[in-house]
């Protein structure tokens, strides 16, 4: 009797500690109130939109502030991505309540956003007022992330591209393209028609998004698949 006694000891205060996973959380989740310390609901023009999805990757849209994006981290009933750090509360089907700080938001599911949370992180990108030009493409640019949902080790991503020698209407890229065994580079034309860029080479088609494209950094979209990549400088 005693032995069990201590067992219950032990474990009660376990016991309303869930443990969740990414996908309990995933979703495209978008606050509805917010309430304080005393759980008395509060004003906020600041809507809250997050992301979250299986794979661990996270975006927290500010209407009023920054977007941050990137892989989440999960850790008993805490998650972050970057500098953004919620206490789970509560999650339902439909139903998400974090708490940040002495405020807690409760999120409602919805299928998508009125806008596309990845865009949304380019001012101008999504009311198409940034136009790119071939000439800004210019340069070797390698990838430091990619997101994907479906990834596997067998699948070819693109790991760098290296972008020369402007013609009329297109250019030249050299093409690496690399999967966890291996890697393999390629000759390539690319073009633009508005907001794509169409890769072409030795049987091999691209047609990739521009989420965002300034001097340092591109954001390009392939279906699923986000590649974010950083100009190389040359010393």
């Amino acid at each position: 009797m005693k032995k069990i006694f201590l067992f219950s000891i032990l474990f009660v205060p376990f016991l309303g500690w869930a443990q969740y996973s990414f996908r309990d959380l995933s979703g495209k989740w978008v606050e509805q109130t917010r309430t304080d310390k005393h759980q008395e609901v509060i004003p906020f023009k600041d809507t809250l939109y997050i992301e979250i999805r299986e794979d661990g990757f996270m975006m927290v849209r500010h209407t009023i502030g920054a977007t941050t994006l990137g892989d989440a981290t999960l850790i008993d009933n805490e998650i972050s991505v970057e500098k953004e750090k919620f206490m789970i509360e509560t999650v339902g089907k439909d139903i998400l309540k974090l708490k940040q700080d002495k405020r807690t938001h409760r999120f409602i599911k919805q299928q998508e956003f009125q806008d596309a949370p990845v865009t949304k992180v380019i001012p101008g990108v999504e009311t198409d007022n940034g136009s790119i030009e071939l000439n800004q493409l210019n340069g070797k640019w390698n990838c430091y992330k990619k997101t994907d949902p479906s990834f596997n080790n067998t699948k070819f991503y693109i790991k760098q591209l290296e972008i020369y020698d402007q013609l009329i209407n297109s250019m030249n890229v050299d093409v690496t393209f690399q999967n966890m065994d291996t890697a393999y580079k390629a000759e390539m034309k690319i073009q633009l028609n508005q907001r794509k860029m169409i890769l072409q080479g030795e049987g091999i088609y691209k047609a990739l998004t521009i989420v965002k494209a300034d001097n340092e950094e591109m954001i390009l979209q392939d279906g699923s698949v986000h590649y974010f990549l950083k100009r190389v400088v040359k010393k």
